[in-house]
Protein backbone atom coordinates (compact mmCIF):
# COMPACT_ATOMS: atom_id res chain seq x y z
CA UNK A 1 0.00 0.00 0.00
CA UNK A 2 1.27 3.44 -0.91
CA UNK A 3 2.62 5.23 2.14
CA UNK A 4 0.73 8.45 1.78
CA UNK A 5 -1.85 10.34 -0.19
CA UNK A 6 -2.67 14.04 -0.09
CA UNK A 7 -6.35 13.33 0.43
CA UNK A 8 -9.38 11.74 -1.14
CA UNK A 9 -11.76 12.75 -3.92
CA UNK A 10 -15.35 11.48 -3.66
CA UNK A 11 -17.16 10.61 -6.91
CA UNK A 12 -20.34 8.95 -8.12
CA UNK A 13 -20.70 6.48 -10.98
CA UNK A 14 -23.48 8.50 -12.65
CA UNK A 15 -25.26 5.16 -13.14
CA UNK A 16 -28.07 3.63 -11.11
CA UNK A 17 -26.31 0.25 -10.93
CA UNK A 18 -22.83 -1.24 -11.12
CA UNK A 19 -19.77 -2.41 -9.24
CA UNK A 20 -15.99 -2.14 -9.51
CA UNK A 21 -15.83 -4.73 -12.29
CA UNK A 22 -18.38 -2.89 -14.45
CA UNK A 23 -16.69 0.48 -13.88
CA UNK A 24 -13.37 -1.08 -14.84
CA UNK A 25 -14.89 -2.28 -18.12
CA UNK A 26 -16.27 1.23 -18.80
CA UNK A 27 -12.85 2.77 -18.08
CA UNK A 28 -11.06 0.23 -20.29
CA UNK A 29 -13.47 1.11 -23.13
CA UNK A 30 -12.13 4.68 -22.78
CA UNK A 31 -8.58 3.38 -23.22
CA UNK A 32 -7.54 3.33 -19.58
CA UNK A 33 -5.51 0.40 -18.26
CA UNK A 34 -7.82 -0.29 -15.32
CA UNK A 35 -10.44 1.30 -13.08
CA UNK A 36 -9.57 4.85 -12.04
CA UNK A 37 -10.97 4.68 -8.48
CA UNK A 38 -9.37 2.95 -5.53
CA UNK A 39 -12.65 2.08 -3.79
CA UNK A 40 -16.25 1.61 -4.94
CA UNK A 41 -19.21 1.73 -2.53
CA UNK A 42 -22.16 -0.28 -3.83
CA UNK A 43 -25.87 0.58 -3.66
CA UNK A 44 -27.15 -2.99 -3.93
CA UNK A 45 -27.96 -2.65 -7.63
CA UNK A 46 -25.22 -4.68 -9.30
CA UNK A 47 -27.32 -5.14 -12.44
CA UNK A 48 -30.04 -2.86 -13.76
CA UNK A 49 -33.33 -3.39 -11.86
CA UNK A 50 -31.84 -6.08 -9.59
CA UNK A 51 -31.52 -5.01 -5.94
CA UNK A 52 -29.51 -7.21 -3.57
CA UNK A 53 -29.94 -5.88 -0.04
CA UNK A 54 -26.79 -7.56 1.28
CA UNK A 55 -24.69 -5.62 -1.28
CA UNK A 56 -26.06 -2.19 -0.27
CA UNK A 57 -23.21 -0.29 1.36
CA UNK A 58 -20.60 -2.94 0.63
CA UNK A 59 -17.21 -1.77 -0.53
CA UNK A 60 -15.12 -3.17 -3.35
CA UNK A 61 -11.46 -2.60 -4.09
CA UNK A 62 -10.73 -0.93 -7.39
CA UNK A 63 -7.34 0.32 -8.53
CA UNK A 64 -4.35 -1.01 -6.62
CA UNK A 65 -3.43 1.45 -3.87
CA UNK A 66 0.21 1.40 -4.99
CA UNK A 67 -0.86 3.01 -8.28
CA UNK A 68 -1.84 6.67 -8.53
CA UNK A 69 -5.50 7.27 -9.28
CA UNK A 70 -7.03 8.16 -12.62
CA UNK A 71 -10.17 9.90 -11.42
CA UNK A 72 -9.65 13.68 -11.14
CA UNK A 73 -7.25 15.59 -13.37
CA UNK A 74 -4.65 17.31 -11.21
CA UNK A 75 -5.76 15.35 -8.12
CA UNK A 76 -4.65 11.82 -8.90
CA UNK A 77 -2.28 12.02 -5.93
CA UNK A 78 -5.51 11.60 -3.92
CA UNK A 79 -7.38 8.36 -3.35
CA UNK A 80 -10.51 8.04 -5.48
CA UNK A 81 -13.76 6.75 -3.96
CA UNK A 82 -16.82 6.19 -6.13
CA UNK A 83 -20.37 5.66 -4.91
CA UNK A 84 -22.65 3.80 -7.29
CA UNK A 85 -25.55 6.12 -8.08
CA UNK A 86 -26.68 9.23 -9.91
CA UNK A 87 -28.80 11.55 -7.79
CA UNK A 88 -29.81 9.30 -4.91
CA UNK A 89 -27.70 7.21 -2.60
CA UNK A 90 -28.59 4.83 0.19
CA UNK A 91 -28.15 5.36 3.90
CA UNK A 92 -25.85 2.32 3.91
CA UNK A 93 -23.63 3.96 1.29
CA UNK A 94 -23.39 7.16 3.34
CA UNK A 95 -22.60 5.17 6.49
CA UNK A 96 -19.84 3.24 4.71
CA UNK A 97 -18.42 6.43 3.17
CA UNK A 98 -18.33 7.94 6.66
CA UNK A 99 -16.55 4.88 8.07
CA UNK A 100 -13.99 4.89 5.24
CA UNK A 101 -13.31 8.64 5.46
CA UNK A 102 -12.90 8.60 9.25
CA UNK A 103 -10.55 5.63 8.98
CA UNK A 104 -8.46 7.36 6.30
CA UNK A 105 -8.39 10.59 8.32
CA UNK A 106 -6.98 8.66 11.26
CA UNK A 107 -4.52 6.59 9.21
CA UNK A 108 -3.09 9.54 7.28
CA UNK A 109 -3.63 12.23 9.94
CA UNK A 110 -5.92 14.19 7.62
CA UNK A 111 -8.43 16.89 8.44
CA UNK A 112 -11.69 17.58 6.64
CA UNK A 113 -9.71 19.80 4.26
CA UNK A 114 -8.21 16.63 2.76
CA UNK A 115 -11.66 15.40 1.70
CA UNK A 116 -12.71 16.78 -1.67
CA UNK A 117 -15.80 16.20 -3.73
CA UNK A 118 -15.24 15.91 -7.47
CA UNK A 119 -17.29 19.06 -8.15
CA UNK A 120 -14.74 21.05 -6.13
CA UNK A 121 -11.92 20.22 -8.56
CA UNK A 122 -13.79 20.02 -11.89
CA UNK A 123 -16.79 21.35 -13.75
CA UNK A 124 -18.76 18.19 -12.91
CA UNK A 125 -21.62 17.99 -10.37
CA UNK A 126 -20.33 14.64 -9.13
CA UNK A 127 -21.00 13.15 -6.60
CA UNK A 128 -24.35 14.96 -6.88
CA UNK A 129 -24.85 15.63 -3.17
CA UNK A 130 -23.73 18.51 -0.99
CA UNK A 131 -20.52 18.11 0.97
CA UNK A 132 -21.67 20.33 3.86
CA UNK A 133 -24.90 18.35 4.16
CA UNK A 134 -22.93 15.11 4.24
CA UNK A 135 -20.49 16.42 6.86
CA UNK A 136 -23.31 17.71 9.09
CA UNK A 137 -25.47 14.59 8.79
CA UNK A 138 -22.90 11.79 8.68
CA UNK A 139 -19.45 13.02 9.67
CA UNK A 140 -21.10 15.01 12.50
CA UNK A 141 -18.84 18.04 12.27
Amino acid sequence: MKKSYKGVVVHCSDSSFGNAQLIESWHKQRGWQTIGYHLVILNGQIENNTYLEFMDGQIEAGRDWDIAGAHAKGFNDHLGICLIGVDSFTTNQFKMLTKVLKSLMEKYNWSLKNILFHYEVSSKTCPNFNKNWFFENYMKV
